[in-house]
């Protein structure tokens, strides 16, 4: 018979979950910085459309492994890397 689990403990999961989110981007977001300032030391631009192309793309391909729609996938994308540019924005011009 299958155990009924309660709202209760979904919610909990769900915390632990966001607790876990969070961690990943606050690492991602550090390693962001650290390549802004990688950027600015050998004279690269800031921001590169290509590599973005390929992160939209690597996002779309990784949420459809997990049943996420294109729509889902461009949407974690694009808040991500707005958040990440605008960070290194501001790194790379000494903000």
């Amino acid at each position: 018979m299958d155990q009924v689990i309660s709202a209760k403990e979904l919610r909990e999961e769900i915390e632990e979950i966001d607790i876990q989110i969070i961690d990943l981007l606050a690492t991602r977001m550090d390693i962001s910085d650290e390549l802004a300032k990688a950027k600015k030391r050998s004279g690269q631009t800031v921001w590169d459309e290509d590599v973005e192309k390929m992160i939209l793309d690597r996002y779309r391909k990784l949420c459809k492994e997990v049943s996420l729609s294109k729509d889902e996938s461009e949407q974690i994308a694009r808040l991500i890397l707005d958040i990440s540019r605008e960070r290194q924005m501001k790194i790379y011009n000494g903000e």
